[in-house]
């Protein structure tokens, strides 16, 4: 199964781009991701658009799964205008943090889809 599932989605008249990740992120997972991630965002040159991460399913992440996400973060930074973080658990928080601090991204979780205020 693809892990994030990527798709584009519409949110309050928006073009977003939706990352749904399940279970264990794994380095593989990061790499076959960050190929789709690039290509999409390729397709809107000069844009910048919001991403929703619904981490609900997630249960961990490999250190270097998410190392290799945030730094395509900061190759990204001026296509993100925000990214939403959908998730209830701790560690994904903390990990959300991380990328915030390390890439000055505005990121913003919450606890569910309905809470994301676009």
């Amino acid at each position: 199964m693809e892990n994030p599932r990527m798709e584009w989605i519409q949110k309050s008249g928006k073009s977003c781009l939706k990352f749904t990740f399940q279970g264990s992120f794994k380095e593989q997972d990061a790499q076959t991701g960050i190929a789709k991630w690039r290509e999409a965002l390729a397709t809107k040159p000069g844009e910048r658009i919001i991403h929703i991460w619904d981490c609900l399913a997630m249960k961990d992440y490999e250190q270097q799964a998410r190392t290799m996400w945030s730094e395509t973060c900061k190759d990204l930074k001026d296509q993100i205008d925000v990214i939403w973080v959908v998730t209830n658990s701790l560690l994904i928080k903390m990990g959300a943090t991380v990328i915030s601090v390390f890439t000055s991204l505005n990121i913003r979780v919450v606890s569910s889809e309905e809470d994301i205020r676009i």
